[in-house]
């Protein structure tokens, strides 16, 4: 009997292979195979010549999307596009799940499959009830409560993500203070509970948050750069400003940069130096800081509005003499930061002035990020004072040995 209910499955799905809307559902199926399969299968639907789109609309962002963090266009179809009429029996134009599964349509006169569908599932009262209390306490601001309500929440659906984030959330809001920094302002994501803007104590860098993200990295414009892919980051933080002389004396550190200036970026280190700095910072401020990667990097790399000039020191901008004239290498100088406007996310200098090292070893795409060896050449981002703007591109890739000093490179901090 298996055997032959497997045959007949076996055949229906080789006919329904043939139908035009069976394979435009293709990419679908490679997640969801057992609706596909109800659909193609079990229902009258791909007769009615549908496919996955007319229900559920292009949905490109969440076909694009490989951590299912992008819902389709229409999460819940609306039946009532095609079935105007409502249902033929019972002329009911609401709760078509009520009686039918939607994909394959189960037999609305099945009694037995309509009280199963129907039947209340505690669990998920429970989820929902302490959800939407949860949310309740959100916007009262009682972060205590908040917290117990989507923690409980979580128990109830312990692979749901929604309420797992919630009261990661929940838990920052009731206790925001974070080693080694302290908070300015008032503002928090919503969606993380961090707060927006901070400081590091005892030494005045400013950090803004870069809220989770799903990013295309990349670009189709040199060979390194491709091809262009979505990357995952998580929150984090990273210093407004490259870091600057001062702040690097602030730790006891010689200063190595050959233009001088308690504003200007520290210049002339090498990747290694970075990081033994970052290592007495942490020492102080029991802090994490680090570099950041390069995924984060371009990240927080998105330009404002308007002329690249306004907005980076580079090439066109940076040279004493006569405007036009011909510019000896060493005519090019690093300028004090925060004196162009910022980016989209309130950074300044991400484009130009120094030259930024990342925390990741150069490697071909798609982005993974390894720890690597002392020796690995360490991506370089950015682009300098004496680049001409093809070098600026958010998505341009460069990379120098780690002990390798540059009056162009500097850096700038994240956690």
């Amino acid at each position: 009997m298996a055997r032959s209910a497997l045959a007949g499955v076996v055949f229906a799905l080789s006919v329904a292979a043939q139908s035009p809307q069976l394979k435009q559902a293709g990419v679908c199926s490679r997640c969801h195979v057992a609706q596909v399969l109800e659909w193609s299968v079990a229902s009258k639907h791909i007769a009615a010549q549908t496919n996955c789109q007319t229900c559920h609309g292009p949905s490109a962002a969440h076909v694009a999307n490989e951590r299912n963090q992008v819902k389709p266009d229409r999460p819940i179809p609306t039946c009532q596009t095609c079935h105007t009429q409502g249902c033929p029996k019972t002329k009911q134009t609401e709760n078509c799940q009520s009686c039918h599964h939607p994909h394959a349509l189960a037999n609305p006169n099945d009694r037995q499959l309509r009280q199963t569908q129907t039947a209340a599932d505690p669990a998920q009262e429970n989820y929902k009830t302490n959800m939407a209390e949860g949310d309740r306490m959100t916007a009262l601001l009682d972060w205590a409560k908040a917290k117990e309500a989507y923690q409980t929440a979580t128990k109830a659906r312990p692979a749901d993500r929604r309420a797992a984030i919630r009261a990661r959330m929940a838990a920052r809001r009731q206790n925001p203070e974070q080693p080694g920094l302290e908070i300015i302002g008032t503002e928090y994501d919503e969606e993380s509970g961090y707060p927006k803007h901070v400081r590091v104590k005892g030494i005045g860098i400013e950090l803004l948050l870069v809220p989770a993200a799903d990013t295309d990295i990349g670009s189709d414009q040199w060979p390194a750069t491709r091809p262009v892919h979505s990357v995952h980051t998580e929150p984090f933080y990273l210093s407004k400003t490259e870091i600057t002389q001062q702040q690097w004396e602030a730790l006891g550190a010689e200063n190595p940069s050959p233009t001088k200036g308690a504003n200007f970026p520290v210049h002339n280190i090498s990747w290694a130096d970075a990081q033994a700095w970052i290592a007495k910072l942490n020492e102080k401020t029991q802090g994490n800081f680090r570099l950041p990667t390069e995924a984060e990097w371009e990240r927080a790399a998105q330009p404002a509005e308007g002329p690249l000039e306004d907005q980076a020191w580079y090439r066109v901008n940076t040279a004493t003499g006569a405007p036009g004239a011909f510019k000896e290498s060493n005519a090019y100088t690093p300028k004090p930061v925060a004196t162009k406007r910022p980016n989209k996310l309130g950074f300044h200098d991400m484009q130009g002035n120094v030259a930024e090292w990342c925390q990741s070893i150069l490697k071909p795409y798609p982005f993974t990020e390894a720890p690597g060896t002392k020796d690995d050449l360490r991506v370089v981002r950015g682009g300098a004072y004496a680049d001409s703007p093809e070098y600026l591109h958010p998505a341009f890739r460069h990379s120098e040995r780690p002990s390798r000093r540059n009056p162009w490179l500097g850096f700038r901090l994240a956690r």
